[in-house]
């Protein structure tokens, strides 16, 4: 068990179940907000998505170059240090594994945060221009579903960032 602070106690498997979930949510929240540059102006999520893409291109390549550098390179050194090449390797290992995940953590905790002061008052217009209902007490996810139907239509977009 774990507990956290004086009321809170969790099981292992409880806490591991909703880290799985707030990464799905981060994953939901890539697939669903919309890819216009001048949300970047306000908002951080098109640039973590953009990492998080480029990351998964990139990275694949920059493995194979530092396994290929660590061989090599423990060949050329003496016994003793024939083993710190690859210490290198496996933290460019530990950064390919991690990178996407934090950005997916980061975007799940977003898309899950309900919406505050400007931004919420946005959304509410949003939703008054496009004649559909808001929620009660929206979230991110709320909002990037709101402007990606808001971006199929270039005059209803350009309306809406006009108020950004």
């Amino acid at each position: 068990m774990i507990i956290l602070g004086k009321q809170a106690v969790f099981t292992e498997l409880e806490l591991f179940m909703g880290i799985l979930q707030l990464l799905r949510s981060g994953k939901e929240y890539e697939k669903v907000w919309p890819d216009r540059k001048i949300l970047n102006n306000v908002f951080r999520e098109g640039l973590v998505i953009s990492i998080i893409r480029n990351s998964s291109e990139i990275l694949p390549y920059v493995l194979a170059v530092s396994i290929i550098w660590a061989y090599y390179s423990g060949h050329i050194l003496s016994d003793t240090f024939r083993y710190i090449p690859w210490i290198g390797f496996f933290i460019i290992l530990a950064n390919y594994i991690l990178i996407p995940l934090t950005g997916y953590r980061w975007l799940g905790k977003r898309a899950e945060r309900q919406l505050t002061g400007k931004t919420l008052v946005w959304y509410r217009e949003i939703c008054e221009q496009l004649e559909i209902t808001a929620e009660l007490q929206p979230t991110g996810l709320s909002l990037a579903k709101v402007l990606k139907r808001a971006s199929t239509d270039d005059s209803t977009f350009k309306k809406i960032t006009e108020k950004m």
